[in-house]
């Protein structure tokens, strides 16, 4: 940092923190003239004319620090400071169209710039070369203000004559942003703008502190999460198995299913997150249908790359094989009664239930059938016929209206049974699975636990 911009920023907080707000605001001013693009100051200085009231002066600053977020490419914090925007002046509503403009879906044939308004531009570095190599992250305790209003703490009070001409910074210039290099995202590059805006502004902020549990294994979940800034852990029991940081999204199967969480998600460290509640999503797939085929496709396409990736029967491939692999599945509708796989005959492929319920038998010599657990979202089979390319060890048949992910035998065949390291596992893995099913098949239905078709 510039020794002049840290003697202003040291004698901001300073005067902070001796509750002399207008003093440190002129403080900060001085630092943001000779920084323009340190979005920490601008966030700090937002945060200090909103405690003054100085509401359109907070809504400037955040403009511009919204403006290089989204100029580099940080969608979801855009967003965030977005959110902060429409909360201090829901009217002030060009941030959210810039940012729709810029990541939606595009219509036809778009530009391939795009002119950001001068509102959020003085923040954007003139030159690419002068971009820092990592933008500074959301300044979180400038941002507590809000975390405090969404408690039901009211904001504080407009100023009763605020000068909306005495910014701290303008500029005429508008910068240019070059729409091939910023990166799309997951679910919100898929929406139409109108829809985008919808979904930005229903969405909820959720602060989370270190240890804090966001959502526990076995309840049942009614919304989405994407983590803007910070860690997770995802944890069965007591065990952390992976951890999500800034881009992730987790608890998705909410918003289309009534299943109940697979895992727990923990804070790791303090963060913000996005949730998305399924009901507001429903409410704006009525105004705009697209967005329940987006909501779907997003789903399938989680739902699908976790297969890919943590299935055994993947793990061997690289990226580009499972790429290959998910391109071959097809998806299928299927009414209530129908039989998706028949014992004692050939699977049709390797299956993940996207929707719905099964059952699952194995049918004794004496035709009488021993009920196994059933199958619900999320769970594949059909894959030790596949494998073994052997008969079926059970019947599969939906117990109510299900949506079916299918990797036809032929594709399966031919893209992953080649793998030198799956052929290997496929002898350990007969011998295990039909002990299994035997040991199974010679106890009582009630203790029968985990039996895999």
């Amino acid at each position: 940092m510039d020794p002049q911009v840290r003697r202003h920023t040291e004698k901001a907080v300073e005067l902070l923190r001796g509750g002399k707000l207008p003093h440190a605001a002129a403080e900060f001013e001085h630092a943001v003239r000779l920084a323009p693009a340190d979005v920490t100051l601008r966030q700090r200085l937002g945060d200090v004319y909103l405690r003054l009231g100085l509401r359109t002066h907070a809504v400037q600053e955040f403009q511009q620090v919204a403006g290089r977020y989204a100029a580099d490419g940080q969608l979801l914090k855009a967003i965030a400071i977005c959110k902060v925007i429409l909360e201090i002046a829901p009217e002030r509503q060009e941030t959210l169209h810039t940012l729709a403009d810029l990541y939606a879906r595009q219509q036809g044939t778009s530009p391939a710039v795009h002119k950001l308004p001068p509102s959020m531009s003085a923040a954007v570095p003139p030159d690419e070369a002068t971009t820092e190599k990592e933008l500074q992250p959301l300044d979180l305790e400038s941002l507590a203000i809000f975390r405090e209003a969404l408690a039901g703490v009211a904001l504080p009070r407009p100023a009763p004559e605020e000068d909306e001409d005495a910014t701290v910074v303008r500029t005429p210039r508008m910068a240019t942003i070059d729409l091939s290099r910023l990166p799309p995202s997951p679910l919100f590059s898929a929406l139409d703008k109108q829809a985008f805006e919808e979904v930005v502004k229903k969405l909820d902020l959720r602060w989370v502190s270190a240890a804090e549990t966001v959502v526990r294994e076995g309840e049942q979940g009614d919304s989405m999460f994407v983590v803007v800034q910070g860690v997770v852990n995802v944890m069965h029991g007591d065990k952390v198995i992976a951890a999500m940081g800034e881009g992730a999204f987790f608890g998705e199967m909410a918003l289309v299913t009534d299943s109940p969480r697979l895992a727990s998600v923990v804070a790791a460290k303090d963060g913000l997150l996005f949730e998305i509640h399924r009901a507001r999503l429903e409410e704006i797939a009525g105004a705009h249908p697209s967005v329940g085929k987006v909501i779907a496709a997003f789903y399938q396409d989680r739902l699908l790359a976790n297969v890919l990736r943590a299935s055994p029967v993947f793990r061997p491939l690289s990226d580009a094989e499972r790429h290959r692999v998910g391109e071959k599945f097809v998806r299928h509708s299927l009414p209530p009664q129908t039989v998706l796989l028949e014992q004692g005959k050939p699977g049709a492929g390797f299956c993940v239930l996207l929707r719905g319920k099964c059952e699952v038998f194995h049918e004794g010599s004496k035709g009488e059938q021993l009920p196994l657990p059933q199958l619900k979202e999320g769970d594949i089979f059909g894959e030790i016929s596949l494998l073994l390319e052997s008969p079926c060890t059970a019947t599969v048949r939906t117990l109510s209206f299900c949506e079916v992910l299918e990797l036809p035998r032929d594709d399966f065949k031919r893209l992953v049974l080649p793998n030198p390291e799956i052929k290997s596992m496929v002898q350990k893995l007969m011998a295990e699975r039909l002990e299994r099913t035997a040991d199974l098949l010679d106890r009582e239905v009630a203790i029968l636990p985990d039996y895999i078709v």
